[in-house]
């Protein structure tokens, strides 16, 4: 895969992402005479400005997928890391939204060259310790591993989180629907389901009692907006302690190691390209050492991964 000419697929390239983070305002060779043409120009521009505010306001240090990968690339390959010796899993909800072309998703899945799927609903990685031991023992002789982990949040037209504009539908739809609904459930007070009642919606029971002992936090933001921020961030940190709990480096040889990136997953609206909040990357030794690398590859220290107050910048707060 050629990180040297890496670009977003066309949908989702957008130049107004470009300008956000260069500070550059970014000038439209196209001569368009007509006014209206203009005035709906500028109001598409203020709308992706809007979105990708939204996103940086409350996912700091949020990067485009295709930044992700080229930093992440950087890093790994000066440590042995390649895609002949190193096989990828990824712990993310199935939300097609989250596995589209120029997604984090997808693209690390293009330059590790296959997947191992590890995650259910809200990207919780519900194949447990049985489906880790299963991938890692996959890899090739003295090989490594690389798990991506992220729940994923979505930012609708009208720059609002927790929803999506989906194509062909009319209506904005919720994302991620199901901690949503989750949380729903437990702000009712509504029972809260026995895990072994219905085995056939045992993802979904797990998730609400994940909830239960969260959603106070939850629902006491300020805005919605903070409020969904503030669910994705307790979905993060949910699925990180699982997956804290089933990874190991029990797989290869005396040099293999296991790469842990985890983070949050944000689902831009048309057609700026979707956004990642880089939150931890890890590389575990087979002596139980584990190195903090997210420094060395993301040249930043870490977010704190649970926002404390409603940026003054959000478009929720300006009506």
């Amino acid at each position: 895969m050629d990180l040297q000419n890496l670009e977003p697929p066309h949908h989702h390239q957008t130049k107004y992402q470009d300008e956000l983070s260069s500070g550059t305002p970014v000038t439209d060779s196209s001569d368009v005479d007509d006014a209206s043409q203009d005035e709906k120009f500028d109001s598409e521009r203020s709308s992706e400005r809007a979105s990708i505010q939204v996103c940086k306001s409350y996912f700091d240090g949020a990067l485009k997928g295709s930044e992700t990968l080229a930093m992440v690339a950087k890093c790994i390959e000066t440590k042995g890391f390649t895609d002949d010796n190193t096989l990828f899993a990824q712990s993310v909800c199935p939300d097609e939204i989250n596995h589209e072309v120029g997604d984090v998703t997808n693209l690390f899945t293009e330059y590790l060259g296959e997947v191992f799927h590890m995650g259910g609903l809200a990207g919780l990685p519900f194949t447990g310790k049985t489906g880790f031991a299963a991938f890692s023992h996959h890899v090739p002789d003295d090989g490594h591993c690389f798990v991506l982990m992220a729940p994923h949040i979505g930012i609708s037209d009208s720059h609002r989180l927790g929803a999506y504009s989906r194509d062909g539908c009319t209506s904005e739809s919720t994302a991620c629907g199901a901690a949503i609904a989750a949380l729903n459930h437990c702000c009712a007070g509504k029972r809260i389901p026995s895990l072994s009642a219905d085995p056939s919606d045992y993802q979904m029971n797990f998730l609400i009692h994940q909830m239960c002992s969260r959603w106070a936090a939850v629902a006491n933001k300020e805005t919605e907006n903070h409020r969904q921020a503030a669910l994705a961030s307790h979905l993060w940190d949910a699925a990180k302690g699982m997956l804290d709990e089933i990874v190991n480096t029990d797989f290869g040889g005396k040099t293999s190691k296991l790469l842990v990136l985890t983070g949050i997953q944000i689902n831009m609206p048309r057609p700026c390209e979707d956004m990642f909040q880089p939150l931890t990357f890890d590389l575990h030794l087979k002596d139980g050492t584990v190195v903090d690398i997210y420094e060395e590859t993301f040249g930043r220290e870490k977010p704190a991964p649970f926002a404390q107050d409603s940026p003054e910048d959000d478009p929720e707060l300006w009506a």
